[in-house]
């Protein structure tokens, strides 16, 4: 219980305090609130990865579309950002993509659950991650949540996927 104006209320969802009539309620491990938050507000955690992410390629171009997460973490401000990655060699090591491979409408801060990438070269791997993000993403220690989609256009005119979900 959180005592405001001599009444007390029960802590917000995910929150605790240690005395009964505290001011303070504090969020339970692994919940968080931004600085926005208030404190009467409950606490938050960061989302679940995205769901069932789907493809579909002409040329160059790859169009990524996927689900919301299956949990959003409490929060209703759930965006998406894309990880891009190029491998290479027998040893399958990878490095960012760089500025050569362009996002529309963007590569992060994505409302809408789709993003076209284009200027991917030929005979070349890629791996995209879809990553979930809300307002306390950034004040978990813990990795983001995504799901993996890995594209080869190691033959011309043929493109091979593989999809799995961290």
């Amino acid at each position: 219980m959180s005592r405001r104006q001599q009444e007390c209320f029960p802590c917000p969802e995910h929150s605790y305090t240690q005395e009964e009539g505290s001011t303070v309620c504090h969020c339970e491990e692994a919940y968080y609130r931004t600085a926005q938050d208030s404190p009467s507000s409950a606490c938050t955690r960061p989302p679940s990865a995205p769901v069932n992410p789907v493809y579909s390629m002409k040329q160059s171009t790859v169009i990524i579309e996927w689900g919301p997460p299956e949990d959003s973490g409490g929060r209703g401000d759930v965006s998406y950002s894309i990880v891009c990655s190029r491998c290479s060699g027998p040893s399958g090591q990878c490095e960012p993509c760089g500025s050569s491979v362009g996002f529309v409408p963007q590569q992060t801060g994505l409302v809408d659950r789709t993003v076209t990438v284009v200027n991917l070269l030929p005979h070349t791997n890629y791996t995209f991650q879809v990553e979930s993000l809300n307002g306390v993403s950034g004040l978990s220690p813990w990795q983001r949540q995504y799901a993996q989609i890995n594209v080869s256009t190691s033959l011309a005119g043929k493109w091979n996927f593989h999809a799995r979900f961290m």
